[in-house]
């Protein structure tokens, strides 16, 4: 089995654009996927990366941009939802467990895939590595932030705000995990 290290980034609508209600609350289209696969032994085997263009939310955001890098020239050359969807699917495997910092991004994959009419039945069993990090590291009984768990551990970072540099930071935290121990009562239940 292989263990998905998930991250996405998403756009959010501009002020006075019209709220997608249907068919479900989009709160933000994705526009960006990354991820790292990490074998049994938790080390890093591949990683993946692909630009989405979004359907309904087109122009980005302008704190969604300054944080992210991505402007609205990046997302017209981002491939369709389903198509990335469909690569990315392919790219994970057969046996496979998703692993994320935090449950926001899992939510966000789910409403999109709806709004593309995508099955969500096919969702791997997931795991919040920010609880894992919180019941082993920090203590605090709180969210932190992956940039402020890395500097917590000491380490440098990769350039926070892009899929696959979290996806990376994300993966590099599991090195300072118990990751057998962390992953019990980590998983996250759909809603």
């Amino acid at each position: 089995m292989d263990y998905i290290v998930l991250d996405l980034e998403w756009n959010q609508r501009l002020k006075g654009q019209e709220k997608i209600t249907e068919p479900v609350r989009l709160r933000g289209e994705i526009i960006q996927i990354g991820a790292v696969r990490l074998d049994e032994n938790y080390s890093v085997t591949d990683t993946f990366k692909i630009m989405i263009s979004p359907v309904y939310y087109k122009e980005m955001h302008r704190m969604v941009s300054e944080i992210t890098n991505i402007t609205t020239e990046d997302l017209l050359r981002g491939h369709s939802f389903p198509f990335a969807f469909e690569k990315f699917r392919g790219w994970c495997g057969d046996d496979f467990v998703f692993l994320v910092w935090g449950i926001d991004d899992l939510d966000m994959l789910c409403d999109n895939m709806q709004l593309h009419n995508i099955d969500t039945s096919c969702m791997p069993t997931t795991y919040n590595l920010q609880l894992a990090f919180d019941n082993q590291v920090s203590k605090e009984h709180r969210q932190i932030s992956l940039a402020r768990a890395m500097d917590m551990l000491g380490e440098p970072a990769l350039k926070f705000h892009d899929a696959l540099n979290d996806a990376l930071n994300t993966a590099h935290i599991c090195t300072h995990l118990d990751m057998r121990k962390g992953l019990s009562g980590c998983e996250i239940t759909r809603r």
